[in-house]
């Protein structure tokens, strides 16, 4: 997080230009473990920056990114309870 312009890093990661997350059914989890693995990469300093461009078009894996670096290291269950909140979201 830019402490310097924290705005900025939120915006960033609430927006984009495409949304490519396919429609999900609450019991297909397959795309719960690509979330996550997304969310953990935000925390892991060793993890590849894929840059702005990855900001561009919103995929299961960088909302899950996005979100781990807007909410940090956060407890298991709260990271699925969040990924069930944007399936339902996205279905609605």
């Amino acid at each position: 997080m830019d402490w310097k312009n924290p705005a900025h890093q939120i915006n960033k990661g609430l927006l984009y230009e495409e949304d490519d997350r396919r429609d999900l059914e609450l019991g297909d989890d397959e795309a719960l473990s690509v979330f996550l693995t997304g969310w953990s990469n935000a925390n892991n300093p060793d993890s590849e920056d894929f840059g702005e461009n990855a900001f561009r078009v919103l995929s299961w894996h960088n909302l899950g990114y996005r979100l781990g670096l807007l909410f940090g290291e956060t407890p298991s269950e709260l990271k699925e309870d969040m990924y069930y909140w944007c399936v339902e979201q996205k279905n609605a």
